[in-house]
């Protein structure tokens, strides 16, 4: 069963919409409102600026590069949980200067998204592994996926349209390094809802898909992602026993284009 996908047309709709972006974008407020983070007690989270971080931000933010926003949201939050001074395994960051931080770097292309968020809290217990859980001011939010337009493709047998992403109140993740690229793994409260599934001797039909890992390949828009039929989906339309059972142990794997 092919859950996602990739669309031919995505990387020059992208690199369309990107190029519009860039009059106005300016990585060194995004420095800034890096560095102006502070946690729920009005600790800073870096003490000084960091060079390294600066390269990294910088290179990361770079517009000339096309690579897509989930990666620089995700790498971004990897670079400050690494850099950051605070001695505190564990604490919540300022909620006003986190929604200014996602606005100025534009890591979402929907703007008013980050208006959202009601928490975030990180732990650096594992300082190669940090967790995050992002919660929100109402128990279900949608991000619309590829600039609000969604995606499709026409595969085994029917078109396969993933249209946003859907979380439950509250979504957690880990990040960690692979050789160059940063992954995004063990999600919670997150799926990727859609219509999805296939046409032959038998048919399915799938609308929520849980996505397990992430991996962003560098400087780039492709991704290595890692997912499964969602227990949601049990949980709102009906379908046999013997498919909630074989989809618990089935991961669809595959390299493609991925971004909100």
């Amino acid at each position: 069963m092919i859950l996602l996908f990739t669309s031919p047309a995505f990387a020059l709709e992208n690199r369309t919409k990107q190029v519009l972006e860039t009059t106005d974008f300016s990585v060194e407020t995004v420095l800034n409102d890096v560095y102006a983070l502070v946690d729920s007690e009005h600790v800073n989270l870096f003490d000084q600026r960091n060079e390294e971080m600066d390269s990294a931000l910088m290179a990361l933010f770079d517009m000339s590069i096309l690579r897509s926003k989930l990666e620089q949201f995700y790498t971004m939050l990897y670079y400050i949980s690494s850099y950051a001074t605070i001695e505190k395994d564990e604490f919540t960051i300022d909620r006003d200067l986190t929604i200014k931080l996602l606005i100025s770097s534009r890591v979402f292309t929907d703007k008013e998204f980050p208006q959202n968020i009601s928490n975030v809290y990180l732990s650096r217990k594992n300082r190669k592994k940090p967790f995050y859980k992002v919660s929100f001011s109402s128990d279900r939010v949608e991000l619309g996926l590829n600039f609000g337009d969604g995606y499709g493709i026409s595969k085994v047998g029917m078109e396969q349209e993933a249209q946003a992403l859907v979380f439950y109140g509250a979504f957690s993740f880990k990040l960690r390094k692979k050789g160059e690229n940063v992954e995004a793994y063990d999600f919670d409260g997150v799926d990727l809802f859609g219509n999805f599934g296939a046409r032959g001797i038998v048919n399915v039909d799938i609308n929520y898909v849980a996505v397990k890992s992430v991996e962003f390949h560098k400087a780039s828009e492709m991704a290595l992602v890692k997912a499964k039929v969602s227990r949601k989906e049990f949980e709102i339309n009906k379908h046999t026993w013997l498919l909630s059972l074989v989809t618990k142990f089935v991961t669809d794997k595959s390299l493609q284009p991925l971004d909100w």
